[in-house]
C-alpha cells in the first residue's frame, strides 16, 4: 500500500462568476479521496456569504453519467461536519478584502487513506470532478472574479493497489424540495445497495431547527418494518452522544450596529463575541442583540464625553468580533446512521426490502430540504 498525494487543480482562479470546472482523473488507480478547497475574496465593505453558498454543487462522474458523488456545497459542509466531528477546515471572516477559505474532501471510503473502501477508477472508461459555483458579487458579498479551486487528490496507482477491497462509499443527493405547512413528505429510496447512513438537511431563515421538519421516520415494506424514527431534536442530540459531533461554530464578524450575521450553527445553546479594536477617546461597546435561529443581530455602540453629557452613539466604523457559537447537533442537518462505529457489516440491508422509504413530518413552510443518502457499493 502507497498512498500519494498529487495534485488536480492548484489554486485556479476561475475566470467568471457562473460556470462548471471539470477536469479528468486519472485512468487507472484506487482514489481515496480529493480535499477540495475553495476560495474566495470578501467585497469592499464585507463579506456575508460563506464558500459553501456559493458551491452549487460538487460531483465526481464516470462515463458521462454514472453519479458517484453529488451533493450542493450546503449539504457536503454538514456531511463533512459529521463525518469529521467538527466543522472542515476554514477561514471564516467577513473583513472586507480578506479570502475566505473552505475545505471540503470528497470521500470514497471512511477517511482518507481508507485500506479497504476506495474508488477503483480502471472499471470506467473516464471519471471527471466537476465542481459548480456562483457565488454572490457585491460590496457586502464577494469581488467578481476570485473565486478559486484547489483540488489535491489522495491515490494508490503502485502495481497490486492497496489490497483487499470491500467497496466505494457513494454520497449522493435522492431529493429537493421546500417544506410545506402540514402533512408528510415521502421519498422513496434506492434498494440497490447497502445504506450506510442518510442525511436531511432543512434551513430556514432565521427560525430554529426542527420546526419545519419535527419528526423523520425510515419506513421498509410498507410500515411493516420502522428501521428508524425520531424527531430532530432526538437526531441531534444522536450526533452529540453516539458520533461525538461537536456542535460548535467560530468565525469573525465585522458590523455595525443591528446589522446581522448567519452562524449557521443547530439550535443555539450558548453564545459568546468579543470585538477587537485600538483604544481611541470613546469607549466602545457591544451586547448580543436579538436571536432568530442562528440568525444574530448585532448591538454595537460608542460613548463619548463632551460638555459634561455623555453621548450614546452606534458604532462610527466597522471592527473585527471574534465569536464562537455552540448549537445541538449540526446546523440545519441530522443524520440517521446505521453503520455505528464505521462499522460496515452494520449497513442496512436495503435490498433485502420490497420497499423503503424516508417519511418526513412537515411542521412548517418554508424550508429548504434535501435529501442525501451514503450507500456502500460492494467491489
Amino acid at each position: 500500500m502507497s498512498w500519494s498525494r498529487r495534485l488536480l487543480l492548484d489554486q485556479e482562479i476561475q475566470g467568471n462568476d457562473l460556470g462548471t470546472r471539470r477536469v479528468q482523473l486519472p485512468a487507472r488507480g484506487a482514489l481515496s479521496g480529493i480535499e477540495l478547497r475553495c476560495g474566495c475574496t470578501n467585497g469592499a465593505t464585507r463579506g456575508t456569504q460563506r464558500i459553501f453558498e456559493a458551491l452549487t454543487r460538487v460531483e465526481v462522474v464516470a462515463d458521462g453519467s454514472n453519479f458517484l458523488f453529488s451533493l450542493e456545497g450546503a449539504e457536503l459542509y454538514r456531511w463533512l461536519h459529521y463525518i469529521l466531528g467538527k466543522e472542515p477546515p476554514h477561514v471564516w471572516t467577513e473583513h472586507s478584502g480578506i479570502v475566505q477559505y473552505l475545505t471540503l474532501p470528497i470521500l470514497f471510503g471512511r477517511y482518507l487513506g481508507d485500506p479497504e473502501f476506495w474508488l477503483d477508477l480502471s472499471q470506467y472508461r473516464a471519471v471527471e470532478l466537476r465542481v459548480q459555483y456562483a457565488p454572490t458579487i457585491g460590496a457586502t458579498s464577494f469581488v467578481t472574479t476570485t473565486f478559486q479551486i484547489h483540488a489535491p487528490y489522495w491515490i494508490d496507482d503502485s502495481p497490486g493497489g492497496p489490497g483487499a477491497r470491500r467497496g466505494f462509499l457513494r454520497t449522493t443527493q435522492v431529493k429537493a424540495f421546500t417544506s410545506l405547512g402540514a402533512g408528510e413528505d415521502v421519498t422513496e429510496l434506492s434498494r440497490l445497495y447497502k445504506l450506510w447512513d442518510l442525511m436531511v438537511y432543512a434551513r430556514h431563515a432565521a427560525q430554529n431547527d426542527g420546526i419545519d421538519i419535527p419528526i423523520a421516520e425510515l419506513r421498509a415494506n410498507d410500515k411493516a418494518l420502522i428501521p428508524a424514527t425520531g424527531r430532530w431534536d432526538d437526531w441531534a442530540g444522536v450526533a452529540e452522544t453516539l458520533l461525538d459531533v461537536d456542535g460548535s461554530h467560530e468565525g469573525i464578524a465585522f458590523p455595525l450596529d443591528t446589522e446581522t450575521s448567519l452562524l449557521h450553527t443547530g439550535r443555539l445553546l450558548s453564545l459568546v463575541a468579543s470585538p477587537v479594536f485600538a483604544m481611541a477617546a470613546s469607549i466602545i461597546e457591544y451586547s448580543l442583540g436579538a436571536i432568530a435561529g442562528d440568525q444574530l443581530t448585532h448591538s454595537c455602540s460608542e460613548t463619548l464625553t463632551a460638555a459634561a453629557t455623555v453621548h450614546f452613539t452606534a458604532w462610527a466604523a466597522r471592527r473585527d468580533l471574534l465569536w464562537k457559537a455552540n448549537g445541538l447537533g449540526v446546523g440545519n442537518a441530522i443524520l440517521i446512521p446505521f453503520c455505528l462505529h464505521g462499522n460496515p457489516d452494520e449497513a442496512l440491508d436495503a435490498p433485502s426490502f420490497s420497499r423503503l422509504q424516508l417519511a418526513l413530518t412537515q411542521g412548517g413552510a418554508g424550508s429548504i430540504v434535501r435529501v442525501s443518502t451514503r450507500e456502500l457499493v460492494p467491489a
